[in-house]
């Protein structure tokens, strides 16, 4: 590969240059270095989550691939309270917008000094008055300031998933709805009892969270693109072989590291992406009826979250743009610029994007989607008990899963839609979980062809129990099947109540 600092750089020259730390895992650290590229865009920023079991290697890539960036940009957190982002390093600002400092403090001795200075000596009444005029008005501005928390061009890595409260506090931050986002919160800590104490966050920040969790609500995930380490006997024998070599000597490897011509040559790369100030990268008329055309082909049942999955796929369009800008057309001026989209971007975003699609459609991570792919089989018409789901994963994978964690990956499989439980007819304190007859949600077979059927022969509004008898006459499944498919058209926004409590097909 060339080093040329102008060269333009493909997929495969990032799987490269990245490869140096990060065995296999191609998609994802391409995806993950493109996605925190964007950090230097104006407000095409996307969130990434790395949800794994532990040791899988899912905070090894986002910090792998932070090294690559000016680490003045990169803020790493380990672990988040509820309140804490009330206490990130933040900056006092007056009403007007300019920084307060300790120097804007009156005290007598900068009065005196002060007055000493306008002309003759002062008396102490005449310090004394000036100093206590100062004072009120340093009370008045401290009133009307803010502290300002700055994320601009940030990339913030949550080292282990914050407490759910947190998420939920900056749902406004991750979803982009506003550039500055005002808090309005208490403050237990002034000397006077409890003080309001107004808190803006500014920014549109690339956060990444890494997690061994499986549980996550809806909204949280809907709000990240979902990765996964690979799991392959060939990454976890090169991943050995690369953790003797950097711990063996570990500083002989971090120099050939840093001597490392590629390395050094991206690293150069994303600081003139940096100080490029390319405020947004436009996709052409030609090219956007393109990705709508294809988009629509692949997802002919649509469904709320694609709104937000058609912005990753877009964001991962223009990533590839930024990542070579300079061989790209520009407009504007060298303060603020813009580059344009070309077709070997959209066929890079495309190609990631897919990578992960499938997985990320139904609100699971990657590593979930491949447990629920490989023991599909094993889940005849008799379902799976969760002791019987744990022989059939170690049969499987090769390694054993405590009962615990194995609950989890059915209920969360379950909640995707995928599987459903019954309790087992011959011991009512078991449950078997079952895959349900639709199969994936999103196929054209049976779903599809249901949501046609009772369009047609239901075209006004009509009470459950109706769509609920007419499911069953069309599919001949049980009661509950049909309840179960119907909820489903409810989830994905195909059905709505109105306040008589009849259902409506939406628009």
């Amino acid at each position: 590969m060339s080093l040329s600092e102008e060269k333009e750089l493909s997929i495969e020259d990032l799987i490269e240059i990245l490869g140096s730390t990060i065995k296999h895992d191609d998609d994802n650290k391409v995806i993950t270095f493109l996605v925190m590229l964007l950090t230097y865009t104006h407000e095409d920023q996307i969130n990434l989550g790395f949800l794994a079991e532990s040791s899988t290697g899912k905070s090894y890539i986002p910090l792998e691939i932070s090294a690559y960036f000016p680490q003045e940009d990169v803020i790493k957190i380990g672990y988040a309270s509820p309140s804490s982002w009330s206490h990130l390093p933040s900056t006092l600002m007056s009403k007007y917008g300019v920084p307060i400092t300790d120097e804007h403090r009156p005290t007598r001795a900068k009065v005196k000094e002060e007055l000493e200075f306008e002309g003759e000596k002062p008396s102490k009444e005449e310090i004394e008055a000036e100093y206590q005029k100062r004072k009120r008005l340093w009370k008045e501005m401290l009133k009307e300031s803010y502290y300002l928390v700055d994320f601009e061009r940030k990339i913030v890595i949550f080292l282990d998933m914050p407490h759910y409260l947190f998420l939920q506090r900056i749902r406004p931050l991750a979803s982009h709805d506003e550039r500055e986002i005002t808090h309005i919160i208490t403050d237990k800590k002034e000397r006077h009892g409890l003080r309001t104490k107004k808190i803006v966050i500014r920014g549109f920040p690339t956060i990444v969270y890494c997690s061994a969790k499986l549980g996550m609500e809806e909204q949280e995930k809907t709000r990240l693109l979902l990765l996964s380490p690979e799991k392959s006997q060939e990454k976890l024998r090169e991943s050995i072989f690369l953790k003797i070599e950097r711990e063996a000597d570990r500083d002989a490897f971090i120099k050939r590291l840093m001597e490392d011509p590629k390395r050094k040559m991206l690293m150069e790369r994303v600081r003139r992406i940096k100080e490029a100030n390319i405020r947004n990268v436009i996709i052409p008329e030609e090219l956007r009826s393109f990705i709508y055309t294809q988009f629509m082909e692949d997802h002919p049942y649509l469904i709320p979250r694609h709104q937000r999955d058609i912005s990753r796929l877009l964001a991962l369009i223009k990533a590839h743009a930024l990542l070579n800008f300079m061989n790209r057309k520009q407009t504007g001026n060298p303060i603020c610029r813009n580059i344009i989209v070309n077709e070997k971007d959209v066929e890079a975003g495309f190609r990631l994007y897919y990578s992960i699609a499938e997985a990320n459609e139904f609100g699971l991570s990657p590593e979930l989607w491949e447990i629920y792919r490989k023991l599909k089989p094993y889940f005849n018409e008799n379902g799976l008990t969760i002791l019987e789901f744990q022989k059939a994963y170690f049969k499987e994978f090769h390694k054993p899963i405590g009962y615990k964690y194995a609950k989890e990956i059915l209920q969360t499989l379950e909640s995707a839609g995928l599987l459903y439980h019954e309790p087992d007819p011959s011991d009512k304190r078991k449950l078997r979980y079952k895959p349900l007859e639709s199969g994936v949600k999103n196929s054209s077979n049976g779903i599809g062809e249901l949501y046609d059927i009772l369009r047609n022969e239901l075209p006004e509004p009509f009470y459950e129990n109706k769509a609920i008898d007419l499911i069953i006459k069309v599919r001949k499944c049980s009661f509950e099947e049909a309840e179960r498919i119907f909820q489903i058209f409810v989830d994905e926004g195909k059905l709505f109540r109105d306040p008589y409590g009849l259902w409506h097909w939406s628009k």
